[in-house]
Parts: C-alpha cells; structure tokens; sequence
C-alpha cells in the first residue's frame, strides 16, 4: 500500500512538472511571436492533457493553452465551447477556481463572438448564481459584464442582490476593492466603464477610464496579444479625437494602435480580427482624408463582419462609416445609421439602438424584433 501511495505520488509530481514545463515552452513560443511554434507546443500540450484526464484535468492548462494560444487560431465559438468543457471538468475534480475562470472566459468569447445579449443575459444570471456560492471574486467580475449587458440593453442592474446589501452597486464594489487592495477589480471597473464611454460615443471619457485601468492594472496586464481589442476601441478613440480637433498627438497615437494590430495578427489565421483591422484602417484613412480608401475600408470591414455573422461588429461598422459620411456631407449617411440601427436591434442593444435612433434622426418604419434572434444555450 505504501509502495503504491508513493508511486501514485510520483506519478502526479511528473504529470504536473510536464505540465507546467510544456505551458511555459508554449506561451514563451508565442509571447515570443513564434506564433507558429506556439502552436505546435499547444497542440502536443491538448494531447498530453487528453491522456492525463482521467488523473487530473489540469484545468488551469487548458485555459491558458486555449486563452493566450489557440484563440487565434480557431473560431471564438470553438473556443467558448472548450471554455465550458473545462468549466465541467474543473467542477467534478474540484477545482472550482478554475472552473469560475473557464466560465467567465466562455461569456467573454461569447460577447465577442456577437451572441444575443438577452441570451448572454441569461448566461450570466445561470453562472453568477453558481459561482457566487465558491469564487466570490469572479462573480464580481461576471456582474461587471453584467452591467455591460444591460446598459447596452437599457435595463438597470439587479445582480448585486447576490451579495445580500453587503455590495449594492458598482460604487460599493469599487470602494470594496479599494478596501482590499485588489488591483484586478478596480481594473476591471474601469475598464467596463471605459467600455460604456465607447459605446456610449463618449470618447474623452472612454480615454479616461482606459488610462485608470492601465494604470491600476499595472504588471498583472496580460501578454500583448490578449489586449487586441483594447488596441480596436482605443485606435478608435484616437482617430475620432483627432478627427474632433482635438490634438495631433490623438493621430500619432491611433496610429501606434493600428501598427500593433496589424503586427500582432501577421501570424494568426483566426479571422476574429479582420474585420476590426479593416475598421481601424478605415478610421486612420478618414483621418487623412483619404476619402476612395475611407470608403472601401468601411465596405470590406462590414462585409467581412457579415461573413462571419458577426452583427456587433457590422452595427459597429455602419455607425462609424455614418459618422465619417455625414462629415464629408455624404447623403449615403443615414442609410448607414439605418443599417448601424438595424444591427444593434438585431444584436440586442436596444439602448444603444434607440441612441442612434434619436442621435441621427433615423426614420425605420419596422423595428426588428431582437427576441427572434436568440440563440439556443
């Protein structure tokens, strides 16, 4: 018996060491941009891990293979369902931290991927309750999404109830993480208020609440390749604070985001971003009034989000070609705004809808109905 405990033993430690030695060689390969070599070390890491399931599923390696690698190599879709297989996997072995993680990244590509929001709605709900009751930190985090659900919605916030009047609204969680010095968290609320400026068209404030988040997110930031879709939003901000006349500086740094987009996906072949490249392209040839290559770059941004049925992406894209269009006095603009109107409906913000409704005085007769789009669980 003795024998057998120690050799279970050793077993596990050698298990554990390969593990964590093929997670560092993977994720020093691509945070080396040897995305290609990252990779490879990705898919040994997924096949070693197949066959050390039935010991130990290693949940914080698939995670982090999946999160920091295979991301941007497959679809988000692909991605989210991995997400809640580890999820599954974390809660029957116990390690209920990981699976809080897993779920939480499966709501984020969910988002990203331009899922329902009334349906991501109800996600959230389902999992805050679950993970509430053993990882109090990451149901912080998931009603922080939550907020950004529903103020694209345009419905209030009820999910701190969970913390029965202990935490009541986002002021009280700041204050909170404040209080125990959790540098994630305050992060984390600035960057969803950094989000609701973007989408909110208020880009002062968004610049603002970047620089917050950057500043209290410090060295626990993430590899460069995980925050591309900060360089997205933030590019945008840059450009149209130019644009607004708000300073040269604004154009030099939208161009340092566009730059490091364009190198950070040289050696993905997810199309995740391409579509997002295209916009941010678009924005930079509007800041130079290059008016021909504006246009097409608008065009291929919302044709490439509408191959991949990404309908966030294409509302995105038709209110920014509106904005662009209506300041070269171009009557295609309310068309624009229609479609952008349209999408949003579509997607699921209504708020953010009925603000382009109201904002550009777009006339549409027939309002999508955005419950026929829900998808399935």
């Amino acid at each position: 018996m003795h024998i057998w405990l120690r050799s279970e033993s050793y077993l596990f430690v050698s298990w554990y060491i390969l593990m964590n030695v093929l997670t560092l060689v993977t994720l020093f390969s691509f945070t080396s941009d040897d995305h290609k070599g990252g990779l490879r070390w990705a898919n040994l890491t997924l096949k070693i891990l197949e066959r050390a399931k039935q010991r130990n599923p290693f949940i914080r390696t698939r995670i982090m293979v999946n999160f920091l690698v295979l991301i941007w190599h497959q679809t988000l879709r692909v991605s989210a369902q991995e997400m809640v297989k580890a999820y599954e996997l974390g809660m029957k072995s116990g390690d209920v931290s990981g699976a809080s993680m897993a779920i939480y990244l499966h709501l984020q590509y969910l988002f990203m991927e331009g899922e329902n929001l009334s349906s991501l709605q109800e996600k959230n709900d389902y999992y805050i309750k679950q993970v509430v009751k053993f990882n109090k930190e990451t149901a912080k985090r998931l009603i922080l999404d939550r907020m950004n659900l529903d103020f694209l919605i345009g419905v209030p916030c009820e999910s701190f109830s969970i913390f029965d009047g202990m935490i009541y609204n986002e002021v009280s969680l700041l204050a909170d993480a404040f209080s125990n010095k959790n540098r994630i968290l305050v992060s984390s609320i600035y960057f969803r208020r950094h989000f609701e400026a973007f989408w909110g068209g208020q880009y002062v404030q968004a610049l603002k609440w970047s620089k917050l988040a950057s500043d209290y997110a410090g060295k626990v930031s993430g590899p460069r390749m995980i925050n591309m879709f900060l360089y997205v939003t933030m590019g945008i901000v840059f450009f149209q604070l130019y644009r607004e006349g708000k300073g040269d500086i604004y154009y030099d740094r939208g161009k340092v985001m566009l730059k490091t987009l364009e190198r950070g996906l040289q050696d993905c072949s997810n199309d995740l971003f391409n579509n997002k490249l295209l916009l941010l392209q678009a924005e930079h040839y509007a800041a130079i009034c290059e008016v021909k290559k504006a246009k097409a770059a608008y065009e291929a941004s919302i044709q490439t989000a509408k191959k991949f049925s990404r309908v966030n992406d294409e509302a995105l894209a038709y209110e920014l070609q509106g904005k662009y269009l209506s300041s070269i006095v171009d009557p295609q603009a309310s068309e624009s705004y229609k479609k952008s109107y349209r999408c949003f409906m579509k997607w699921g913000a209504l708020a953010k809808a009925k603000m382009i409704k109201e904002t550009h005085h777009v006339d549409v007769k027939a309002e999508i109905n955005p419950m026929k789009h829900r998808r399935d669980w």
